[in-house]
């Protein structure tokens, strides 16, 4: 007799909302997100994240969009909550300390292994590619990549470490396409995540030709995130 094998909900996610749990969001756009047909909403940044401020996101999200999948992308261990849908747990592949590869995840495990539920758990291999990114300073990235060298970490990511996503992410600025292009070419079975300027319908058309998965995040915050929200969904689906 053949088992069943459900493929997990991120695979099938085209358009994902990124909301920092550090910067002030209004419950109108969080309305706005819940009707938007956005696949899912992902709590996480880079400063000033808390415990605190994460769960008060995580509860105002509960309350306004109930019917939204939440993960927390976890960037430090002292901000995890409980009561989300999954867990992202970046790996940047391009640093220059080896904290970020592996010894911040090695603290966590000696911190809260016994309690995970490792159904819930999405390990990402990230791809920090804007230098000017607080990402970027904070983990010493390796920014300057050309399209051949991303799809070297990217090949180096799917077939030495099996990593299910390769997330590239330009963190506040519009990528390059043909190096986003370049990676889809090189993967063959990791979920291919993008997110970085994001802005207009017409970007999110440009990567969506290569990307598995959108991410949608600092566009939100501007005054135009109404005509950001409804473009980008409109884009991918």
């Amino acid at each position: 007799m053949t088992t069943a094998h459900t493929s997990p909900p991120w695979r099938h996610w085209r358009h994902v909302v990124k909301l920092d749990p550090a910067r002030p969001l209004c419950d109108e756009v969080v309305l706005a997100i819940a009707a938007s047909g956005t696949d899912a909403v992902f709590l996480g940044g880079t400063q000033d994240i808390t415990y605190e401020n994460t769960n008060t996101l995580l509860g105002r999200l509960r309350r306004l969009a109930p019917d939204l999948p939440l993960w927390q992308e976890v960037s430090t261990g002292d901000a995890v909550v409980d009561g989300v849908d999954g867990y992202c747990i970046p790996v940047v592949l391009n640093s220059s300390d080896p904290h970020w590869l592996i010894g911040a995840h090695a603290q966590a495990l000696e911190k809260f292994g016994p309690w995970i539920d490792w159904s819930k758990v999405l390990v990402e291999g990230y791809l920090v590619l804007n230098p000017e990114a607080a990402v970027a300073r904070l983990t010493g990235a390796n920014s300057r990549l050309t399209p051949q060298a991303a799809a070297s970490y990217a090949a180096a990511a799917e077939a030495l470490f099996s990593l299910p996503v390769l997330y590239i992410e330009y963190s506040g600025t519009f990528g390059d396409p043909a190096l986003l292009a370049e990676v889809a070419r090189t993967l063959r079975r990791a979920h291919l995540f993008y997110g970085g300027g994001i802005d207009s319908y017409e970007k999110a058309a440009a990567m969506a030709q290569h990307a598995d998965t959108l991410i949608i995040g600092n566009a939100l915050y501007t005054d135009r995130w109404q005509q950001v929200l409804a473009d980008t969904v409109r884009a991918v689906k």
